[in-house]
């Protein structure tokens, strides 16, 4: 059967259409803003602490969930409890962060601390993480981090305010955030930003 080019028009119209809904029903459930520190000694960088924010709506889920005296705060046992859940959650993800150094990628241990506060309704959860063999920043290297969740369940974005905290450097090492317009997913809808970490 043969189509005339106005048939077609309307026919990629009408398809258009019938997939918007389902188009619009895709999105994150949970947004995140982050917040990285780089912790340096000696010229090498030797942890790197992330902290969460959650949004408002799943941020109630966690009290909910964990805030069993209903105080508004996690105390060292419900603090223990929500470790151990989001740990289980978050790791098979990578913490949300894919990091290279030199090119190279570097695997996230298991936080070695963890602390969790809710302020103004706001959930936050800051994961400490000492890295297994320290990374040696000379000049022209560099620490990549990219925080991104591929099956956009997550939103993450940097803090506005101090996305980057560096720590230990005496003023030596510097970031610099990028647009990774190669690395969009989500079917290229969205774009993240790449941290660069340096130091001369």
């Amino acid at each position: 059967m043969r189509y005339s080019p106005s048939s077609r028009r309307c026919l990629v119209t009408l398809l258009l259409c019938c997939a918007w809904p389902f188009a619009a029903a895709a999105h994150p459930d949970i947004a995140v803003t982050a917040r990285l520190l780089f912790d340096v000694k000696a010229g090498r960088l030797s942890s790197v602490v992330e902290s969460l924010a959650f949004d408002a709506g799943y941020s109630r889920r966690l009290l909910d969930r964990y805030d069993r005296d209903g105080d508004g705060a996690f105390d060292e046992t419900e603090t223990a409890t929500l470790r151990q859940s989001l740990i289980a959650d978050l790791q098979p993800l990578g913490f949300f962060a894919e990091v290279s150094a030199n090119g190279q990628p570097l695997r996230l241990p298991t936080p070695a601390a963890f602390h969790a506060a809710s302020e103004g309704g706001i959930v936050t959860v800051t994961l400490a993480f000492l890295l297994d063999a320290p990374v040696d920043l000379p000049p022209g290297h560099a620490v990549e981090v990219l925080l991104r969740d591929r099956d956009y369940v997550v939103a993450l974005r940097l803090a506005e305010q101090a996305p980057v905290v560096i720590r230990g450097d005496d003023g030596r090492c510097a970031y610099l955030l990028k647009e990774r317009l190669d690395l969009a997913y989500f079917g290229g809808l969205v774009v993240p930003q790449t941290i660069d970490f340096s130091c001369h």
